[in-house]
């Protein structure tokens, strides 16, 4: 646990690459197992080798969201995201099966991406001018609670608390809505 913990703090320190890989390396094994264990061989609504390709980055995004101060070993939370992004798939491609592959690519909409696409002042103006047109209050509230802040994201559970939704409610709502603006804003 130690070694991982070093390892995770070089690569949010450092961006140490070497650290990453050994990382990788060294973790990649329960990824595989998860996404092979909770995404059936027969199931059509995702491409399970598309989540495998993912690995890496899925590793780094849980790396970069582990939190030490939990006392829990870098493995089990990887495992535990690993699950349950698998089981989420899952679960929505059964009850939405009109829903493809496409809109499975939605949800590699990380953190890390969210704040270099609205990094720029002007883009995230141009995106309130079509929040704040959007008839669903919910989308304004969502949009300006999320992004408001000094580089900083509003944790998803503290925007479904405020607006008495859940947490994948609040996702759904978002990345939904962020479709639609994709399309007016580059």
């Amino acid at each position: 646990m130690a070694k991982d913990i070093e390892l995770i703090n070089k690569i949010k320190k450092n961006k140490d690459g070497k650290s990453l890989k050994e990382l990788i390396n060294k973790h990649s094994g329960i990824y595989v197992d998860m996404v092979n264990k909770y995404i059936p061989k027969s199931f059509n609504g995702v491409d399970k080798e598309d989540l495998l390709e993912e690995k890496d980055f899925s590793i780094y995004s849980a790396v970069i969201k582990y939190d030490e101060t939990k006392n829990t070993k870098f493995s089990t939370y990887l495992g535990n995201l690993t699950k349950w992004r698998c089981l989420n798939i899952y679960n929505k491609n059964i009850k939405f099966p009109q829903q493809n592959i496409e809109s499975f690519k939605l949800e590699k909409f990380s953190c890390e991406s969210e704040i270099k696409k609205f990094e720029d002042i002007e883009n995230l103006a141009r995106v309130y001018k079509f929040v704040d047109k959007c008839e669903d209050k919910r989308i304004k509230k969502i949009f300006k609670m999320r992004y408001s802040g000094d580089r900083k994201l509003t944790p998803w559970k503290k925007i479904a608390k405020k607006l008495d939704l859940s947490i994948q409610g609040c996702i759904n709502i978002h990345n939904n809505y962020l479709e639609e603006i994709k399309k007016y804003v580059q």
